[in-house]
């Protein structure tokens, strides 16, 4: 049988480790190198590139075989990949926040399975969040997308060999440029997916396809380029996929400028072939193709070091070397590539039993997501949530993740409340008295000041009635549409809840109505001017609280979570931890001035200030833990602003002065638009 094998080309090499090393310092968090990510963009053409190489070769020379090609995708991924998902799963029960062993299990089972790009979309989002930076698997969400590949691309390829063979460069040429479209279009409206997902991402892979398919296809063209030619283009890549790294900034989103230094990594691949150019006297170094040849193993080894590294740190409050760190990977990386990579490539009894321990592995992670680990709260005063009290959202199975970040906090029960129900069912309800002096509206964020709200309303001698709901916007137009389903409502809920809000705060006519939302979540300024109009056409005084600072842990229990960073109570003391200052954070402050800033008879009542040190927030009094995740405060934490909301509200509606009612029906239009 013909050899299938390529001519090594050590300048390859090189270019894995010039994709790699920027990808780890990146990924160190070096503030200089904001595009190292951009790495895994250039492995995507590379991989194009020799696969399709192969696949040509073996079918020209007629050993072309499916069953042979994935074998020895199989030999070549899984080995490394299996040992070091293991050594990463059994490291991360010691060392991992508790309640997220659960979703390591699911991060195990989809990394050893290739669909961990589609996991970590729909469970950590955003590449830069907090859930994805703490995900020890996260990494081999770029696996994925190249095993999918090496999956369908191989039958594409036989089949247009087989029936369009001259057609096969325009016809990967055209769905090069669907995806790429695609991914344009996705860096937009979607950038999530796009980031993750294999059609958005097809066309990086594509691009070392086509030129593969011109070199075996036109060699001598390629051959007969002048020297000075070569070492211009080739010359022009490296600078552009160099320049990629400290240039384009993927923390706002994934940018559609990566299309420049994937065209930089083809440039480099098909132009440096030649001994005599520069690029590749650079990148065919000795040590550079060494560290290309481990660049493997050192891509699986530096993304979990570098997450469970955190995790000790916070366990043993001690920071590590960046050097310290990065020379365990290297370590780790040739004994892998030397002990595991290199005697199991070409053998084919590597196989049978990578397969045995993939599915050992496999069975494993199921056992972790069946887990119900949890930290040592004790220390802590019970932490209480209110909320379930005043939720309007229909009564629906909780959501598993809900139940699990709620894991040790107090949930008071809403059974045998004085609930007012305005549709058969009960689907549409409040909690309140009927004709309410004050009426809350809001989310989640309403629900968490709902029981200090209530208290105020009684201390000032108030009626009061609260129609908000968990994950349900605030706003809705008027006159009143048939919009989205929300996480607890069908779209028909919530349009007969919207309707009976509006009913009902028509008939009531509340002196006051109170907004309070997660801003950092509203749609837009413009989204709230249908119900803002028309609460000043009822006559009411709207007054909006500002939102907490988010805290930097993400969407985790506050408790738990306090317990794993090593924070202890210590009596009479507040303490602290980092917040967020984001975009999104930022956005949300804003838009609730602009709307205050826009409407005579809306008034901001500001605590985010009670909750803040400097750029840390307050998590801790004693014992007392004021959330209970980083963006909800505790029963404990909403008490702290109660007499700074109280003041607000008693100095306006102490006494209602019926002339201000009507200059505000008078003038709401012409005032709030």
């Amino acid at each position: 049988m013909p050899s299938t094998s390529l001519s090594y080309r050590p300048e390859i090499d090189g270019l894995r480790a010039f994709a790699v090393i920027p990808v780890i310092l990146f990924h160190f968090g070096l503030d200089w190198i904001p595009g190292g990510y951009i790495g895994v963009d250039v492995f995507f053409v590379i991989s194009g590139f020799l696969i399709t190489s192969i696949l040509l070769k073996d079918y020209d020379q007629g050993v072309f075989s499916f069953s042979d090609f994935w074998l020895r995708r199989i030999r070549r991924i899984l080995p490394v990949l299996v040992v070091i998902v293991l050594v990463t799963l059994i490291a991360s029960q010691f060392l991992l926040y508790a309640p997220d062993i659960y979703y390591l299990g699911k991060q195990g089972i989809a990394s050893l399975l290739s669909f961990a790009n589609i996991s970590q979309w729909l469970t950590a989002g955003n590449y830069w969040g907090y859930a994805a930076e703490n995900s020890p698997l996260l990494h081999t969400w770029s696996l994925s997308v190249e095993e999918q590949f090496y999956l369908i691309f191989p039958l594409f390829i036989f089949i247009a060999l087989k029936y369009f063979r001259n057609w096969l460069a325009p016809l990967v040429l055209v769905l090069c440029v669907l995806s790429a479209l695609l991914f344009i279009y996705g860096t937009k409206n979607h950038p999530d997916a796009t980031f993750y997902l294999l059609p958005t991402r097809a066309w990086e892979l594509g691009v070392g396809a086509f030129l593969a398919i011109a070199v075996y296809k036109y060699p001598a063209f390629f051959q007969r380029k002048k020297s000075s030619t070569l070492q211009v283009l080739s010359l022009v890549g490296l600078c552009v996929v160099a320049l990629s790294y400290f240039f384009i900034d993927g923390h706002d989103g994934i940018s559609p400028l990566l299309i420049l230094p994937v065209i930089g990594a083809g440039l480099i691949i098909v132009f440096a072939s030649g001994s005599h150019t520069l690029v590749n006297k650079v990148l065919s170094i000795p040590a550079v193709v060494y560290v290309g040849k481990i660049s493997y193993s050192l891509y699986l080894w530096h993304w979990p070091i570098l997450v469970l590294s955190k995790n000790l740190s916070l366990k043993t409050q001690t920071e590590y070397s960046i050097y310290l760190l990065f020379g365990l990977m290297m370590v780790l990386s040739v004994i892998s590539y030397h002990l595991i990579e290199k005697p199991t490539r070409k053998n084919k009894k590597t196989v049978p039993v990578v397969l045995t321990v993939l599915v050992l592995g496999v069975i494993y992670s199921y056992t972790l997501t069946h887990s119900d680990y949890a930290e040592d709260i004790s220390m802590y005063s019970q932490t209480q949530w209110d909320g379930e009290l005043y939720n309007s959202s229909p009564s629906k199975e909780i959501l598993d993740t809900t139940k699990r970040k709620m894991q040790g906090i107090k949930v008071s029960d809403n059974k045998g409340r004085n609930w007012q129900a305005y549709k058969e069912g009960g689907v549409v309800k409040h909690y309140g008295k009927d004709s309410p002096e004050i009426v809350v509206l809001g989310d989640s964020h309403a629900l968490m000041w709902a029981s200090t709200l209530d208290q105020i309303a009684k201390q000032l001698n108030k009626t009061i009635d609260f129609y908000a709901a968990d994950g349900t916007p605030t706003f809705f137009k008027i006159p009143v549409t048939l919009g989205d389903r929300t996480i607890f409502f069908t779209a028909e809920e919530k349009r007969d809840y919207d309707e009976a809000r509006l009913k009902y705060l028509k008939k009531w006519k509340p002196e006051t109505v109170i907004i309070t939302q997660s801003w950092s979540n509203l749609e837009s300024v413009e989204s709230t001017h249908d119900l803002i109009k028309f609460l000043g056409e009822i006559g009411a005084k709207v007054f909006l609280i500002e939102q907490p600072p988010e805290l930097f842990y993400g969407d985790k229990n506050a408790t738990q979570f306090l317990s794993h960073y090593g924070m202890k109570p210590r009596e009479g003391e507040k303490q602290y931890v980092p917040f967020v200052n984001s975009a999104l954070y930022q956005y949300g402050r804003k838009s609730v001035r602009d709307i205050v800033d826009a409407c005579n008879y809306c008034e901001l009542i500001e605590i985010a200030d009670i909750y803040m040190k400097g750029d840390q927030g307050w998590v801790l009094d004693g014992s007392d833990v004021l959330y209970i995740d980083e963006d909800h405060l505790s029963s404990a934490g909403s008490s702290k602003a109660q007499q700074r909301i109280m003041k607000a509200l008693d100095t306006r509606i102490s006494t209602r002065i019926s002339s201000q009612i009507n200059t505000h029906q008078n003038n709401t239009k012409a005032e709030y638009h």
